[in-house]
């Protein structure tokens, strides 16, 4: 089964001939190199591109070891494209080019070379692109298989399609895998032998261990506020573990560096402002995320939540965690003050969106329930509730857009319905 990753290749087809060096990173083994050796060459064959124009360098094959020298590496592409024409370089794992930035800069100075590489998240990190290229290098960020991306490869009942999606995740390679046990497998080797490898290796961690420790509690309290005091104290009471507030926030932000974490931050939506923490801390992938605890304690509830969250990340949004607060009269008729959670706020430009994520719609319209804290929410911004249930989409007399969770991930244009 293959995925065309159109939205990925669309992206490199927008940046061609771009004057900055394109520069695509992500998680390992999420398809970045599948993406720009198989599907943006083959593109470039369908447009007339020659063989000889394109210089594809593969820095991990032992047939290119000697281009690991970055002047040998600068003399090779100077000479296969030596003509006047258009040329593409593609360096995949530059990294292992030691101090290649300023080979790959000088390189892009050629106006007929259009310069593309990729790298492993443990040596190429997104903070570092714009320190490391001078502020001439354009990021493409690549997630895991989304699940429209999935859906369109996936062979089985496509009734079952979601499901797997949320158990197993979006690992391109898994796409391969049509035994369950052998998925189970692929995802634990890639977590204990590359991603926690990589973190600790690149960071001079010197505690393992602890790192993995720390890996287990993040998976296991996904969807749930944290902060690193608190986890820190979840650390020695379950896991005999002890670590200091601030290793445990800088492990954090090692795993956040490997994309294999990203934070959501709460925001105070009638305050307007942001709250340091807690804040909620979602992984990259529902399927990495099952298979470090086991396969159990998949809460559908946080699976879900994890899976819109990277859907909107991946269609550009910038998405928080909504606090609202609110003055209520109790049973007896005094007032409380309550604090009620949206989901997610996704905001692009000038445009905003609040969104709850359910397993099922509450049944009327009142009393405490999650749709309740969304129609509480002021001001005439788009709001949705995305149910984990099939059905066709429809608005609420409150205004709200009620849509299926599939139908969410489907439609690219589900926030507009």
């Amino acid at each position: 089964m293959r995925s065309e990753r159109g939205y990925y290749l669309n992206r490199l087809i927008q940046k061609m001939h771009h004057p900055y060096i394109k520069i695509i990173t992500g998680v390992r083994r999420c398809g970045k190199s599948y993406l720009l050796k198989t599907l943006f060459c083959d593109y470039l064959y369908t447009q007339g591109v020659k063989p000889e124009q394109i210089i594809l360098i593969e820095l991990d094959d032992d047939r290119f070891e000697a281009l690991r020298d970055k002047k040998k590496l600068r003399e090779y592409v100077e000479q296969k494209a030596a003509g006047d024409g258009q040329y593409y370089t593609m360096i995949d794992e530059v990294q292992l080019a030691k101090g290649f930035e300023g080979t790959i800069i000088s390189l892009n100075n050629h106006s007929n070379y259009d310069v593309y590489i990729t790298g492993s998240n443990s040596e190429f990190l997104s903070k570092d692109i714009s320190t490391r290229f001078k502020d001439r290098g354009v990021e493409i960020r690549v997630h895991p298989l989304s699940y429209s991306e999935f859906y369109e490869a996936y062979e089985g009942d496509k009734h079952f399609a979601l499901n797997e999606y949320l158990t197993f995740g979006g690992m391109p390679y898994l796409m391969n895998e049509p035994d369950e046990s052998e998925k189970m497998r692929y995802l634990t080797t890639l977590i204990d032998r590359t991603y926690l490898t990589d973190v600790a290796e690149r960071n001079h961690v010197k505690l393992p261990e602890e790192l993995s420790a720390l890996f287990d509690v993040l998976c296991s309290t996904t969807g749930s506020l944290v902060n690193p005091t608190g986890l820190a104290g979840t650390l020695a009471a379950e896991k005999h573990v002890r670590l200091d507030r601030e290793t445990v926030y800088a492990y954090m932000q090692y795993m956040e560096d490997a994309f294999l974490f990203e934070p959501a931050r709460r925001y105070n939506i009638k305050g307007k402002e942001y709250l340091n923490t807690p804040f909620k801390f979602y992984p990259e992938d529902v399927g990495l995320r099952n298979a470090r605890i086991r396969f159990r304690q998949m809460d559908r509830g946080f699976g879900m939540e994890t899976v819109v969250y990277n859907e909107l990340r991946k269609r550009g949004y910038l998405v928080d965690v909504g606090l609202l607060e609110t003055v209520e009269r109790n049973a007896e008729g005094r007032q409380v003050h309550k604090q009620k959670e949206v989901d997610f706020i996704a905001r692009m430009a000038s445009k905003e969106y609040y969104i709850q994520v359910m397993d099922h719609l509450p049944e009327g319209q009142h009393g405490e329930n999650e749709y309740d804290s969304l129609r509480k929410v002021p001001g005439s911004f788009r709001k949705l509730a995305v149910i984990n249930m099939p059905f066709r989409s429809y608005t609420d007399e409150n205004g709200i857009l009620i849509i299926s969770l599939e139908e969410f991930l489907l439609d690219q244009n589900s926030l507009n319905l």
